[in-house]
């Protein structure tokens, strides 16, 4: 608690309230989500001429220990602030990585992208999906109106941590399915504001929504151009490193910063770039059409034959009258997680499941995908938790719950 400038106590809560919310936003400003160029931080940026496929990579919260919490988060911020030097990060901050971030060291060929991840409230992964969503959205899932968010995200806030809803997560997860569920099918509806649409969501998992709005943003700004060199000596300083770089880097200055999207058409528009991003090849679209039509076929890896079974059994066992399609989603890209299962060079993760209540069915989608970093799941502790079992053991038992209640 501190005073203002009145002499008056400030409490967490005016602060809450005050500093990072807004009451009646403007349709023309708000949602809003904008850039700081790294020009405040470095001179240059070491820029590949052929940047490497991302990976995302989540950092656990057990790695913030009270002795490097700080040391973790700054890095963390520098790593993600330089995201267009890709690969060539390894290069400009091998000195800087902390002890307990080591493990980097071993990926130096790879384009590995860092996210925080708390026990729970994962504001920082879905930090863009956030705030692309418009005031009426936000207000049905009770989620607060914070002002605009600064992508990458810089250091962790505590304050939006303690007071963001405990089932933050699930909250956004079905703001966002809501709010993209337009333009992957404008014929039906998803459950969000009436109790009779046709399809509802049982789950619907963020991460894979993830990289592609990242990509979206980058464009976004490679757009602007770069910042113009401070004075001669400047100039000369970054020609002389250029001079001394690889012949597949170019020593350039940052790119300039400003609002990524301002507005709720300007992220509307952003919203079609990413599902145009995430599904190029039509596949997702082309599922939930032929949910749509009841023409979906059963499309799911020999892997999980047992998974399957398993959850059927289980499903029928409790008299369901609920029809079960397995689908996977192929290609897509990878998030190193808690939630992903990795094996070999092959990672599969829980996208979504839809239940069609019309047509008394419940499709299930997987996806699936190649990864470089594999191995990093084995070090952050992440293997062996069976996480695609465990996703669908939730699933399960939300259509019973739903069962339960339509009787």
């Amino acid at each position: 608690m501190k005073n203002n400038d009145y002499g008056n106590k400030i409490t967490e809560e005016d602060l809450w309230r005050d500093e990072l919310q807004i009451d009646s936003p403007d349709p023309d400003e708000y949602p809003s989500l904008y850039n700081i160029s790294s020009a405040f931080i470095f001179q240059f940026q070491a820029v590949p001429k052929l940047v490497n496929s991302p990976e995302y990579v989540y950092v656990p919260e057990r790695l913030y220990t009270s002795r490097q919490w700080t040391e973790i988060d700054v890095f963390i911020s520098k790593w993600n602030i330089s995201w267009e030097s890709g690969q060539a990060r390894h290069a400009l901050f091998e000195k800087e990585v902390p002890e307990k971030l080591e493990w980097l060291k071993q990926f130096k060929d790879h384009n590995v992208y860092l996210i925080p991840k708390l026990r729970d409230r994962q504001y920082y992964a879905y930090l863009p999906i956030y705030h692309m969503l418009p005031p009426r959205i936000l207000r049905y899932y009770g989620l607060p109106l914070l002002k605009g968010g600064n992508w990458p995200h810089s250091l962790r806030s505590p304050l939006i941590e303690r007071n963001l809803p405990k089932d933050f997560d699930n909250r956004v997860s079905r703001a966002f399915a809501t709010y993209i569920w337009p333009l992957l099918n404008s014929q039906s509806q998803i459950s969000a504001y009436s109790s009779n649409d046709s399809i509802k969501l049982l789950a619907h998992n963020l991460d894979y929504w993830m990289p592609y709005v990242n990509i979206v943003i980058e464009k976004r700004l490679q757009q602007y151009g770069r910042v113009e060199y401070d004075n001669q000596k400047q100039e000369r300083l970054i020609k002389g490193v250029q001079r001394q770089a690889p012949k597949d880097i170019s020593i350039c200055r940052p790119l300039m910063g400003g609002y990524i999207w301002e507005g709720e058409e300007d992220a509307w528009q952003v919203a079609k770039e990413l599902v145009d991003m995430a599904d190029n090849q039509g596949k997702l679209r082309s599922v939930i059409d032929a949910i749509k039509s009841n023409r979906v076929e059963d499309d799911f890896s020999l892997k999980w034959s047992y998974e399957r079974e398993d959850f059927e059994r289980k499903l029928y066992k409790k008299r369901s009258k609920f029809r079960v399609k397995f689908v996977e989603l192929p290609d897509t890209l990878p998030v190193q997680g808690p939630e992903t299962e990795v094996e070999n060079d092959l990672f599969w993760e829980d996208f979504v499941a839809l239940l069609d209540h019309k047509e008394r069915q419940v499709i299930i989608l997987i996806r699936n995908g190649a990864t470089k970093v594999g191995e990093i799941s084995r070090i952050l502790g992440y293997a062996n938790h069976s996480p695609v079992s465990k996703a669908l053991k939730k699933i399960r038992t939300k259509l019973q719950d739903y069962e339960k209640k339509s009787q």
